[in-house]
């Protein structure tokens, strides 16, 4: 008989045992995700000097969740990489740690998260984890709040050093402090939120002492109209950005976006919208901004999927769009976008703000709830203005577009957490 075999049976079962009589929770889960790319011309034309490339990423990630009524704790160790770039006798080391956070509750509605962590707010303009990106966003702060079924109040803050230091030394990874607060409200057919965001950097002539003394506001609402009895839903955008911007310029931007779904069935949804980004004249003071900053929302879901303006040009950006999506069934949908590009502010030397139009295609495909595909192709069409803010005129270029599929799997590889 296996001794060994025996004893690690019976650990596992009073392991399982204590977890149901003490009321605890354990949830560990994975996810290893291939996307492979053809660009060519993937967020900028490419010179036919050039030829296109084809890249394989690849995330892997393995998530531990521990909750019990009073306090959930949360780790997610992550590795990502470019197939090969490691060659085939070295497996490199991209290893790191993408989440580490404990809640503690206070209450049922009230609690404070302490650690790495994830951000997501709204339609994750302003905030988000970036899941498309293979290095997603997390950030190292405290945040408390409370949340009931039709009220949600957060506020986090944050203080980062780039070491252990013993006196004040240059911060230059991003953001030295963090403060915010969002709110939001749930109506019968609406939801509004509020959000103000407090950001400050250290300014970048300060090496000898530096002082975080430049401070970045952007604040803001969203509202969304949504309701069963009507085909019709909107979710509008405002926000205001003031104070001063990395390079202690004085700040004056907003954005303004509007999107909209028409359900003409289960089926088929017609979606339609635009986005206005303040943008800077080319003759403005050099002492001013007024281009708003998109923080550190997402990238690819806005305003393209070729990604030529994640961000948006400094003369601003208006994004005009049309699509629609199909559900054939649970399973398989298909989505087509178009998108016409120009600036909000006038380039130098040319009348014309056009900067290019965009087609995206994508299909999903979710095989079963562990395994999905996602598949797509996007072409740009330019023209002389995308040339000009990309810096390629009189420059050759291939007909620009980008295709890609992308297979995730989800594994659970153990769960006592009843799904909701």
């Amino acid at each position: 008989m296996n001794y060994k075999r025996l004893l690690l049976v019976l650990f596992t079962y009073s392991l399982l045992i204590n977890v149901n009589i003490y009321g605890q929770s354990i949830k560990i889960e994975g996810e290893l995700r291939t996307r492979g790319e053809f660009r060519d011309g993937f967020r900028a034309p490419l010179a036919d000097s050039l030829n296109p490339a084809f890249v394989n990423n690849m995330r892997a990630r393995l998530t531990a969740l521990y909750e019990t009524k009073e306090y959930r704790i949360k780790v997610t160790v992550q590795d990502t990489k470019t197939y090969g770039s490691t060659g085939i006798n070295n497996t490199g080391n991209s290893l790191g740690l993408y989440e580490a956070w404990a809640e503690y509750f206070f209450s049922p509605k009230f609690s404070g998260i302490l650690g790495r962590q994830t951000l997501e707010y709204d339609d994750n303009r302003l905030f988000s984890s970036t899941n498309w990106s293979n290095t997603p966003i997390a950030h190292d702060l405290l945040k408390l709040k409370y949340e009931s079924s039709k009220f949600k109040v957060h506020l986090g803050g944050a203080w980062n050093n780039a070491s252990d230091v013993l006196y004040e030394s240059v911060y230059d990874k991003g953001y030295q402090s963090l403060l915010y607060s969002w709110v939001q409200k749930t109506f019968e057919n609406f939801t509004t939120s509020f959000i103000w965001v407090n950001e400050g950097f250290q300014r970048k002539n300060e090496t000898q002492n530096p002082k975080t003394s430049i401070y970045r506001n952007t604040t803001g609402i969203n509202v969304e109209m949504k309701n069963k009895e009507i085909p019709i839903s909107f979710y509008t955008t405002g926000y205001y950005q003031f104070g001063y911007d990395r390079d202690d310029h004085k700040l004056d931007a907003f954005l303004l976006a509007l999107k909209s779904h028409y359900k003409f069935s289960d089926k088929i949804t017609a979606i339609f919208g635009g986005d206005y980004f303040s943008g800077t004249k080319y003759n403005a003071s050099k002492n001013k901004d007024y281009t708003f900053n998109k923080l550190y929302g997402a990238n690819h879901a806005f305003n393209g999927s070729i990604e030529y303006w994640t961000t948006p040009p400094r003369q601003g950006l208006i994004d005009l769009y049309g699509g629609i999506e199909i559900k054939t069934n649970s399973k398989l949908k298909f989505l087509g976008n178009f998108h016409t590009f120009s600036t909000s502010q006038k380039m130098k030397n040319r009348e014309n703000k056009d900067i290019g139009s965009e087609f995206d295609l994508q299909v999903d495909y979710k095989l079963s709830p562990s395994l999905s595909i996602q598949g797509g192709w996007s072409t740009y069409l330019k023209n002389r203005g995308t040339e000009i803010i990309k810096k390629q005129e009189e420059i050759n270029t291939h007909f620009p577009q980008w295709a890609y599929i992308m297979i995730t799997i989800k594994p659970v590889f153990f769960s006592t957490i009843k799904e909701k």
